[in-house]
């Protein structure tokens, strides 16, 4: 240990330790004093040796990410039907429209007994059983009403739809029941079957065409001198035979192919699933169809039968797929008519079956036939 004296203040320095410790001067001088000072030492913190090297730095706990609850199941939505845009246009209260009716003259056939050498320009709607005066006659689509008149004899309306063409309606009663430039939706009431009174059977005459009135058929230069004249918008109703023209190239059209091939309006996006459904009318032409793997072509004329189809009548069956022949069919007899359902069977299978057949109670004067009858009907 060693003593240094500074200003009066003594400090001593503690061997061992590097402290030093100040001693105040006591009143007395110490120079006479023999007595020991005693220091008590203070001890040295006590520190951890430093480590050699550092700890390695610990990773702060990981959770393993966990999968996002499963949502909870939903239930697969049942189809519902497709709502239609096209239907027949003849019918009766309560009914599917065409159940009952048949078509005796179709479209682009020769009507040998009531103006032969020329092609029918519409088709010719008929009661199966009794008088179709009074017959209800309803627009095919959703249209603008644009022609009621005529004496044709009785009314015509006539209906503008969105897709470009036009439906013409003639033999209607006077008491028809719409008036131009009203809206109207498929199925609407436009009037009833007139009755004649002459040697005519009383009938609908029905036609879709792309033109209200064109150049060389009912405008302003017609190239036959038709009872109907000149910017006549009914038509004359038939085209000559022996004319080069089809009455399709004209701007008729097939009504049955058009109503069936644009029967279902084009659906919104949406996860609903639809369908179409067939219905067997009160009348059908036989008890049971067969039912083939395709629809018969010149590639395969005999398709396979894989079943048959009971024809019950209010059966229903949906429809997986239609076939239809052109809508400008250049067909001159009721063979050019096609119209095949692709159906699903009771025990889940599907096949194609015929919706209609030609019907020979009236022939061209070739032999052909000029009528159809309906085994199935589109269901509203």
């Amino acid at each position: 240990m060693k003593v240094f004296l500074i200003s009066g203040w003594m400090f001593l320095l503690l061997a061992g330790c590097g402290a030093a410790v100040a001693v105040e001067p006591s009143a007395t001088p110490a120079a006479t004093s023999t007595a020991a000072v005693v220091v008590t030492r203070v001890p040295r913190a006590v520190l951890p040796a430093p480590s050699a090297t550092l700890p390695a730095p610990t990773a702060p706990p990981t959770t393993p990410p966990t999968a996002p609850p499963a949502p909870p199941p939903t239930a697969t939505p049942a189809p519902v039907q497709a709502e239609a845009a096209y239907s027949y246009p003849i019918g009766q209260a309560g009914q599917v429209p065409g159940d009952g009716f048949y078509m005796r003259h179709g479209y682009a056939v020769e009507n040998t007994w009531f103006n032969p050498n020329h092609w029918h320009a519409g088709e010719d709607w008929y009661r199966i059983d009794g008088d179709t005066a009074g017959a209800e006659v309803y627009a095919v689509a959703a249209g603008e009403v644009v022609y009621v008149g005529a004496n044709y004899p009785g009314r015509v309306v006539i209906v503008a739809h969105p897709d470009g063409l036009y439906s013409m309606y003639g033999h209607l009663d006077p008491a028809v029941a719409v008036q131009v430039g009203q809206q109207v939706v498929r199925g609407q009431l436009l009037g009833t079957v007139l009755r004649r009174g002459d040697s005519v059977p009383n009938h609908l005459h029905f036609e879709v065409r792309t033109f209200y009135t064109t150049t060389e058929v009912n405008g302003a230069a017609p190239r036959y001198p038709f009872r109907c004249g000149v910017n006549c918008p009914p038509g004359p109703g038939y085209w000559p035979i022996a004319d080069p023209n089809h009455p399709s190239d004209m701007g008729w059209r097939n009504a049955t192919h058009v109503l069936n091939n644009r029967a279902v309006a084009p659906a919104a996006p949406s996860d609903q699933p639809t369908y179409r459904a067939v219905v067997v009318p009160a009348q059908p032409i036989r008890d049971r169809l067969p039912v083939l793997d395709a629809v018969p072509s010149a590639e395969n004329p005999t398709p396979q039968q894989v079943a048959e189809l009971m024809l019950t009548p209010g059966t229903r069956y949906t429809v997986l797929e239609t076939r239809t022949g052109p809508e400008d069919s250049r067909e001159t007899s009721a063979l050019g008519y096609l119209l095949w359902y692709r159906v699903q069977l009771p025990d889940g299978s599907a096949g194609w079956v015929a919706a209609l057949e030609p019907f020979s109670q009236d022939t061209g004067s070739d032999g052909r036939p000029s009528g159809i009858r309906f085994n199935l009907l589109p269901a509203p």
